[in-house]
Protein backbone atom coordinates (compact mmCIF):
# COMPACT_ATOMS: atom_id res chain seq x y z
CA UNK A 1 0.00 0.00 0.00
CA UNK A 2 1.09 3.08 -0.95
CA UNK A 3 1.22 6.51 1.25
CA UNK A 4 -0.16 9.86 -0.63
CA UNK A 5 2.61 12.16 -1.16
CA UNK A 6 1.43 15.75 -0.28
CA UNK A 7 2.80 18.47 -2.55
CA UNK A 8 2.64 22.53 -1.73
CA UNK A 9 4.38 25.41 -3.28
CA UNK A 10 5.51 28.87 -1.61
CA UNK A 11 2.89 31.73 -3.06
CA UNK A 12 5.98 33.96 -3.04
CA UNK A 13 8.57 31.85 -5.01
CA UNK A 14 7.17 28.85 -6.52
CA UNK A 15 8.79 26.37 -4.42
CA UNK A 16 7.36 23.26 -4.49
CA UNK A 17 7.60 20.89 -1.34
CA UNK A 18 7.00 17.63 -0.87
CA UNK A 19 5.93 15.29 2.36
CA UNK A 20 4.15 12.32 3.25
CA UNK A 21 2.32 14.17 6.47
CA UNK A 22 0.39 17.33 6.24
CA UNK A 23 2.36 18.83 9.31
CA UNK A 24 5.91 18.06 7.95
CA UNK A 25 5.27 19.57 5.54
CA UNK A 26 3.30 22.82 6.49
CA UNK A 27 6.36 22.81 9.13
CA UNK A 28 8.95 22.82 5.52
CA UNK A 29 6.27 25.54 3.67
CA UNK A 30 6.54 27.89 7.19
CA UNK A 31 10.46 27.25 7.62
CA UNK A 32 11.05 28.41 4.15
CA UNK A 33 8.70 31.71 4.35
CA UNK A 34 10.37 32.69 7.14
CA UNK A 35 13.96 32.02 6.09
CA UNK A 36 13.62 32.92 2.54
CA UNK A 37 10.83 35.89 2.69
CA UNK A 38 10.94 37.33 6.29
CA UNK A 39 10.34 41.17 5.34
CA UNK A 40 6.70 39.64 3.52
CA UNK A 41 5.91 37.46 6.78
CA UNK A 42 5.91 40.63 9.02
CA UNK A 43 4.10 42.60 6.10
CA UNK A 44 1.80 40.28 6.36
CA UNK A 45 1.25 40.05 10.31
CA UNK A 46 1.54 44.18 10.59
CA UNK A 47 -1.81 43.99 8.06
CA UNK A 48 -4.05 41.50 9.83
CA UNK A 49 -3.23 43.25 12.74
CA UNK A 50 -4.44 46.58 10.93
CA UNK A 51 -7.43 44.96 9.83
CA UNK A 52 -8.31 43.47 12.96
CA UNK A 53 -9.34 46.95 14.48
CA UNK A 54 -7.64 46.73 17.68
CA UNK A 55 -6.15 49.78 18.49
CA UNK A 56 -2.81 47.86 19.38
CA UNK A 57 -0.59 49.61 22.30
CA UNK A 58 -2.31 52.95 23.29
CA UNK A 59 -0.20 55.91 23.64
CA UNK A 60 0.27 58.45 26.26
CA UNK A 61 -1.78 60.76 24.28
CA UNK A 62 -4.46 58.01 23.28
CA UNK A 63 -5.10 57.72 27.33
CA UNK A 64 -5.27 61.06 27.59
CA UNK A 65 -8.00 61.91 25.30
CA UNK A 66 -9.94 58.87 26.55
CA UNK A 67 -10.00 59.94 30.37
CA UNK A 68 -10.95 63.99 28.62
CA UNK A 69 -13.70 62.31 27.04
CA UNK A 70 -14.36 59.92 30.59
CA UNK A 71 -14.08 56.95 32.51
CA UNK A 72 -16.34 54.32 30.57
CA UNK A 73 -14.46 55.30 27.19
CA UNK A 74 -10.75 55.78 29.66
CA UNK A 75 -11.79 51.98 31.42
CA UNK A 76 -12.57 50.32 27.58
CA UNK A 77 -9.18 51.53 26.46
CA UNK A 78 -7.14 50.76 29.56
CA UNK A 79 -8.96 47.39 30.47
CA UNK A 80 -7.10 46.38 27.07
CA UNK A 81 -3.62 46.97 28.57
CA UNK A 82 -1.67 43.86 29.79
CA UNK A 83 0.41 45.13 33.66
CA UNK A 84 3.45 45.54 32.02
CA UNK A 85 2.56 47.96 29.48
CA UNK A 86 0.16 49.25 31.85
CA UNK A 87 3.25 50.68 34.72
CA UNK A 88 5.15 52.79 32.13
CA UNK A 89 2.05 54.09 30.44
CA UNK A 90 0.55 54.87 33.97
CA UNK A 91 3.72 56.92 34.75
CA UNK A 92 3.73 58.38 31.88
CA UNK A 93 0.74 59.53 31.93
CA UNK A 94 1.07 60.43 36.38
CA UNK A 95 3.49 62.92 34.84
CA UNK A 96 0.89 65.23 32.98
CA UNK A 97 -1.20 65.13 36.60
CA UNK A 98 -0.16 67.99 37.79
CA UNK A 99 -1.42 70.18 34.28
CA UNK A 100 -5.20 68.12 34.34
CA UNK A 101 -8.05 70.15 34.88
CA UNK A 102 -9.79 68.66 38.23
CA UNK A 103 -12.55 66.91 37.01
CA UNK A 104 -9.77 65.03 34.08
CA UNK A 105 -7.37 64.32 37.46
CA UNK A 106 -10.34 62.65 39.59
CA UNK A 107 -11.64 60.44 36.15
CA UNK A 108 -7.56 59.37 36.13
CA UNK A 109 -7.21 58.60 39.75
CA UNK A 110 -10.78 56.43 39.44
CA UNK A 111 -9.37 54.82 36.14
CA UNK A 112 -6.23 54.11 38.06
CA UNK A 113 -7.82 52.64 40.72
CA UNK A 114 -10.50 50.34 38.95
CA UNK A 115 -7.18 49.09 37.51
CA UNK A 116 -5.37 48.20 40.21
CA UNK A 117 -8.28 46.10 40.77
CA UNK A 118 -8.12 44.38 37.32
CA UNK A 119 -4.16 43.70 38.19
CA UNK A 120 -4.85 42.34 41.21
CA UNK A 121 -7.88 40.12 39.76
CA UNK A 122 -5.11 39.26 37.06
CA UNK A 123 -6.65 41.46 34.13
Amino acid sequence: MTTRMFTARCSQCGQRFRAYSKTVLLTRVRKHMWDKHHEWMVARMKAGRLASGSPGNPTVGMVLGAIAQGIPVAIALIRLIKKPRWSRLESAVSTFEPYMKPETRAAWQAVKSIKGIDIRRGG
